[in-house]
């Protein structure tokens, strides 16, 4: 039967009011977009540059893109002529290294000409990454409920940091002093990188899901899920800055280059640039989503980089590539 037209008109008029409200909600869209995986992703990174994108996708395994043309640079996998289930990347700060992670099994690459360098088997099934400054040490994050500092050289750990439940997020300094991990045992924990010893525990009141260190060590940055995110001075261990944003999910974290500003990802696609002194908001974008409904309908925001040309670059959990204008 078809519709009265007083129905059908008030029907498509409620369907465009939300549609516009929709629409006007959010921050500012992406200025372009690029799909790097069909199904979308179990992981990604960017190199702090954001010159490279390193992507785990659900169906395809692993790859490197070059950001600047927007095109794939090579296939990596840890079984020949298999895609691998990657669950966990990271790139190095200088993009000469990168790691992929298979379960406990890792697999160290050479960005410049896509050769595996290495491959070893960390303690347990890794859930995160960061790479050292000086490229020979990666911070592993683990499900044993510990993060070790592990030689990429040599293929061993050099310190354990032990919590109560999974480490699900981890950063190194810049400048090589700290560790930081976060764990679902509702705390991050700050730790020497000379020594092995921890420094300070910073406890929330949820399962701490993304933390970040600026370049110089002087901050550190702690989210829970759906909780508080807050800025911390790695000296004193005191709060910075407790942010206004408590019942976001944080799912990416990063520092400038000079520690003066922080951006933030979220799981619903959101993402936030707020100055890392007093916390106060500065920047506000939303990423595309690749569908009106549906599983792809939103994207969590995996990481997150400043590019040279004064561009933010995010990459989302739906398999979109996307540059914002500051």
């Amino acid at each position: 039967m078809r519709a009265p037209r007083t129905y059908l008109w008030k029907s498509l008029s409620l369907i465009l009011s939300v549609f516009l409200l929709l629409s006007g909600c959010g921050g500012k869209g992406p200025e372009s977009s690029l799909k790097v995986a069909q199904q979308g992703l179990l992981s990604a990174g960017l190199s702090a540059d954001a010159g490279y994108a390193l992507i785990g996708s659900l169906q395809h395994g692993g790859s490197l893109w070059g950001v600047g043309k927007n095109e794939r640079l090579y296939n990596w996998n840890h079984e020949q002529g298999e895609f691998s289930t990657i669950r966990a990347v990271a790139m190095a700060d200088d993009a000469k290294l990168a790691i992929t992670a298979v379960d406990a099994d890792l697999a160290v690459w050479n960005v410049l000409d896509g050769r595996s360098l290495n491959f070893w088997r960390a303690p347990d099934k890794i859930s995160s990454i960061a790479i050292g400054p000086n490229n020979k040490y990666a911070l592993l994050g683990m499900r044993s409920n510990q993060a070790v500092y592990f030689d990429l050289e040599k293929g061993q750990a050099r310190y354990e940091f032990p919590h109560k439940a999974e480490v699900t997020s981890v950063d190194i300094s810049g400048d090589s002093r700290w560790a930081i991990t976060g764990s679902d045992d509702q705390s991050a924990r700050l730790w020497r990188l000379d020594t092995g010893a921890l420094m300070h525990t910073f406890s929330h009141s949820n399962q701490v899901k993304t933390v970040a260190l600026s370049n110089d060590g002087a901050l550190a940055f702690s989210s829970a899920q759906r909780e508080d995110a807050v800025i911390w001075d790695t000296i004193s261990g005191d709060a910075k800055a407790k942010l206004s944003y408590r019942y976001e999910n944080f799912t990416s974290a990063r520092f400038s280059e000079d520690g003066r500003r922080l951006l933030l990802g979220t799981f619903r696609g959101d993402i936030y640039l707020v100055d890392a002194v007093n916390g106060n908001e500065i920047g506000y974008w939303s990423a595309k989503a690749r569908r009106i409904w549906g599983p792809a309908s939103s994207g969590a925001v995996l990481d997150m980089a400043f590019a040279a040309n004064g561009e933010v670059i995010a990459i989302t959990s739906d398999g979109m590539l996307e540059r914002f204008k500051l």
